[in-house]
């Protein structure tokens, strides 16, 4: 965005202000960062949600993952899971307001973690045909959700920083779609007919009820070729 740098300063000016700690404080907060677990902690949180850390910054990030940590420490060792409601924590916060999509891009970090993580299933990824009967399942790996802002642009611009440039992202609803093919997460933008569909699978369905509950809310889509398609990424599988 062209006012990025804008917004990080404003957002670092109400972090500081929010919070009734001297340079002094923070400076040992710091130091705490440095020397003890906490750092692992932080890190830990960086890597999960590296897109919120490319938009806010380093030293940003630091700090706002410091607070989280004292407020919500680590209840495992196991750091891999730590983080779950770390967008409910940002989108709590008084300055959040200042970028008010950065926890849904939090949500969107944790999804595409949680699609890697996800234990694969050897299934058959066949086409549906002629035969309605067959039934459907999302894959394991899959994870789908429909969110208030442009997260979804906002944050597929983000995972390569580089290719940043102007980005002024039309203010609606987006829905997002994580599938894995291998060890590669791939992430895709999707309409509400598709965020329906995957919606109307999260449990085992004949592929004809799906595409009649597609049918249903949005009689002018072709759900037949949009079961076929979310079959072929592999986010739904054949049972």
């Amino acid at each position: 965005m062209s006012d990025l740098a804008a917004f990080q300063a404003r957002f670092a000016k109400a972090v500081m202000a929010e919070q009734p700690l001297d340079r002094l404080s923070r400076q040992r907060q710091f130091a705490v960062y440095r020397n003890t677990s906490a750092r692992g902690a932080v890190e830990a949180l960086r890597a999960t949600f590296s897109t919120v850390n490319t938009l806010i910054g380093d030293d940003m990030f630091t700090q706002v993952a410091l607070d989280y940590r004292s407020a919500r420490p680590p209840a495992e060792p196991i750091l891999s899971n730590y983080g779950s409601d770390f967008h409910d924590y940002l989108g709590a916060q008084p300055w959040s307001s200042e970028l008010p999509y950065l926890a849904d891009v939090a949500r969107l970090d944790w999804l595409w973690l949680a699609a890697f993580l996800a234990a694969d299933w050897e299934a058959s990824r066949g086409t549906v045909g002629d035969d309605g009967h067959r039934k459907i399942r999302l894959h394991p790996a899959t994870r789908f959700i429909w969110l208030p802002t442009p997260a979804m642009t906002i944050w597929q611009a983000h995972r390569d920083p580089a290719g940043v440039g102007e980005l002024t992202p039309e203010w609606r609803e987006e829905g997002a779609l994580f599938t894995r093919q291998g060890q590669e997460v791939c992430a895709e933008l999707i309409g509400a007919e598709c965020h329906h569909l995957l919606n109307s699978c999260s449990l085992t369905i004949r592929a004809d009820e799906c595409i009649a509950a597609v049918d249903a809310v949005f009689p002018e889509s072709d759900a037949a070729i949009l079961l076929e398609r979310c079959l072929s990424s592999g986010a739904l599988v054949i049972v």
